[in-house]
């Protein structure tokens, strides 16, 4: 429809008015209104729009709820009781259920959330200037015709609401047609009967008072909600009654009397206009269940959830009984969710929602509190056996595979317990401490249950502990370096050093990362403290002539949060230029879990740094769940025999078979050997009739201050022979 048109089918052009305190989204939406209406207002508050209103008429007013000075509740309880005849459309961010539900109550013809589309606001616009053009035209007709007998009867019956009058007896004496449309009677089923008889059950007392209405005017009864019987439309349930709710508005009807000069008042019945409230009845329970649903699963969410723990809580206190919180939370839900898409997961939690429920009791309480966590409560009394075999069925519902897209997917869960009032007598604390115990199962295996424990909160605890001093240890200079000869045991010189990371702990003493680095590593100052490492080295090594003068080469350890980083081999070849190393005395050490996530994207960064000449070493081999073949495709260079297999060689023949296939694998693909651990000369012994002759341990040396080192350096190259002067 254009502009043109639009205007046409009014005697003036439409008026807007925008208020909205937020200049951009009311400028904005004037500039899309101006493609099709010319006369737009704008006011920037709930007081400037109040104003502006006094002063002219507009068609359709646009409203945010939430302004300074004077809100849109407030503009539009002045439209209201000003009776100002206009459309009003909320568009807020509000979504408070309250809020929501006043503006729907003061009048509002239509709510939108922002953001919003402005198709459908601009359709609401349409559809609200309908309105507004048959309103206007019914009100020309009554004007016209408001003498006429006959209009009047045919606006009474054909009106949308239900017009009754009452006797003095409180009889129906006339209602209109829309009986039958609103109720479902006859008028005759009506007429001369009690108002009692069609009043639900509930509201009887009310309707008491309100029926017989005697007040006049200002004073009489507006607004006000009542039930009404309605008569079954389905002939096969004669007797079925429903209720309609409907908006009730009556005053008494007297007659006027003149006796001996005295105007005598008389009471004749009571008037009355009925109108259906179904559809903003059906949107405020729709409102409301948003509210405290999950939308998805349509399972209480984390309000329902807080309020009915509150309950149970109160009630477990008063009888002194037990009350269960689990938390769960799906195992490996990002991969499937990754693999098939969202709509795939969205459609997997449904499923899961579903199962989890036929476990439950009626009582119970199971949440959605968002993504692939849920929360189940379970009310008092209820102890910790009982418990327990709610997890082991919500764990075997689960067991059975889900079919996605035609495929068979599985699916696991990992599940927290916390105990009321054993664990805490406060909510949050409550689902924090299952929340905890999930954690614990999540990083203990997956896919169990367990209960919430004093050293679970004492672990966390330490957690904080621990990252917290980290990021003090590297403002405080409380990191140190100490550095490994790696021997070649046929000549008995140092080959090459592994830089290894100490925290020197203000109330630990030194400890090494296997203290700190899992934290290190959640927490991701890991990237900062590798930095740390890799500009030390550079400092205490790399820039003394000392150890430029030998041919030594420098092992660093890196994580697996460093290698993901996507400028991870640029950078390090970046850091290798600016502190002018030879990138063929630097190694960088990987463990073997590292390249297991993604294995062609870890191959391309360490091609590109064995490119430049970089050195790649697997740390700990043997550990991990690495496979020949991931050696074959990797460009590894050294492969490092963890210790917890050389210190084996001589008490277990296993032990000495698994490290002599490991030097057999390596020589096979012409991979570099190191031993690490190496603490007698036994160990030593066997490695070098294998073919292992690089070792590094405390049979030659313990981890040394760099300066110890550095003398170490000195005192083999003033040994080597001169072989210039030879």
């Amino acid at each position: 429809m254009t502009f043109d048109e639009e205007n046409s089918r009014f005697d003036s052009p439409v008026s807007f008015l925008v208020v909205d305190d937020d200049s951009r989204a009311r400028q904005s939406l004037s500039m899309l209104l101006k493609r099709k209406w010319s006369d737009i207002t704008e006011a920037e508050d709930g007081e400037v729009a109040i104003s502006l209103i006094e002063k002219r008429q507009f068609k359709v007013i646009i409203l945010d709820l939430n302004m300074p000075k004077k809100s849109g509740d407030q503009v539009l309880a002045f439209i209201r009781d000003r009776k100002i005849e206009t459309t009003v459309i909320v568009i807020s961010g509000e979504t408070s259920i309250n809020k929501v539900t006043e503006a729907v109550r003061l009048g509002a013809y239509d709510i939108f959330k922002k953001p919003y589309s402005f198709d459908d606001l601009e359709h609401a616009i349409h559809n609200a200037l309908d309105k507004a053009r048959v309103e206007e035209e019914k009100v020309q007709i009554q004007s016209r015709l408001a003498h006429s007998e006959r209009l009047h009867r045919y606006m009474v019956d054909n009106s949308p609401d239900l017009i009754y009058i009452l006797n003095l007896k409180g009889e129906f004496s006339f209602v209109n047609d829309s009986v039958t449309k609103l109720l479902g009677y006859d008028k005759s089923d009506l007429l001369g009967k009690h108002y009692s008889q069609f009043i639900a059950d509930e509201d009887r007392m009310k309707a008491e008072y309100l029926f017989n209405e005697r007040r006049r005017a200002s004073r009489s009864s507006r607004m006000v909600e009542l039930g009404l019987k309605c008569n079954s439309t389905d002939p096969s349930k004669p007797f079925d009654v429903s209720v309609c709710p409907i908006e009730l508005n009556s005053m008494g009807i007297y007659s006027v009397d003149i006796k001996d000069a005295r105007k005598v008042v008389t009471y004749q019945g009571t008037y009355g206009v009925a109108r259906d409230i179904s559809s903003r009845k059906k949107a405020e329970k729709l409102i409301t269940f948003q509210a405290y649903h999950d939308l998805l699963t349509k399972l209480p969410n984390r309000a329902m959830l807080l309020d009915r723990l509150d309950l149970a809580i109160k009630q477990s206190v008063r009888t002194k009984e037990t009350l269960i919180v689990m938390f769960l939370d799906l195992d490996r839900f990002k991969l499937i969710n990754d693999s098939f898409g969202h709509v795939v997961g969205d459609q997997l939690l449904v499923e899961v929602a579903g199962r989890l429920k036929q476990e439950i009791r009626t009582g119970d309480t199971l949440a959605r509190l968002g993504g692939d966590e849920f929360m189940l409560l379970l009310p008092q009394p209820t102890t910790r056996e009982q418990a327990e075999s709610v997890a082991q069925k919500l764990i075997q519902s689960l067991q059975q595979p889900f079919f996605l897209r035609s495929k068979e997917v599985y699916i696991n869960v990992s599940i927290g317990i916390a105990v009321f009032p054993d664990d805490s007598s406060d909510i949050n604390t409550l689902i924090t401490n299952a929340d905890m115990a999930m954690y614990d199962v999540k990083s203990t295996g997956k896919n169990g249950y367990t209960f919430y424990s004093d050293k679970l909160e004492h672990a966390a605890a330490e957690k904080i502990s621990i990252e917290s001093g980290l990021r003090n240890a590297l403002k405080n200079g409380e990191l140190e370096i100490f550095y490994q000869p790696q021997i070649n045991s046929l000549s008995r010189q140092i080959v090459g050093v592994e830089a290894l990371l100490r925290w020197n702990h203000p109330q630990l003493g030194l400890r090494a990362p296997g203290y700190f680095l899992e934290q290190a590593e959640e927490s991701r100052i890991i990237q900062q403290i590798s930095e740390w490492v890799l500009h030390r080295v550079a400092s205490d090594l790399f820039s003394d002539p000392r150890f430029l003068d030998s041919e030594i080469k420098v092992s660093i350890n890196l994580s697996a949060s460093d290698i993901r980083q996507k400028e991870f081999p640029e950078n390090l070849v970046a850091f290798t230029e600016k502190f002018a190393i030879d990138p063929r005395r630097l190694e960088i050490e990987i463990t073997e879990n590292m390249f297991m996530s993604d294995i062609q994207a870890c191959t391309h960064k360490l091609q590109v740094l064995s490119n430049r000449g970089i050195s790649i070493a697997i740390d700990d081999f043997g550990t991990g769940y690495s496979s020949l073949n991931y050696l074959r495709e990797l460009p590894v260079h050294t492969v490092k025999i963890d210790y917890s297999f050389v210190s084996e060689i001589e008490h277990s023949s296993k032990g000495a078979a698994l490290v002599a296939a490991i030097v057999g694998m390596a020589h096979g693909l012409g991979i570099d050997l190191v031993a690490e651990g190496v603490e007698n000369n036994h160990q030593a012994e066997y490695l070098e009739n294998l073919g292992c002759h690089i070792m590094q341990g405390f049979l030659f040396s313990k981890p040394l201050k760099v300066e110890e080192f550095l003398e170490r350096v000195v005192t083999q190259q003033a040994a080597i022979p001169n072989l210039s002067k030879a």
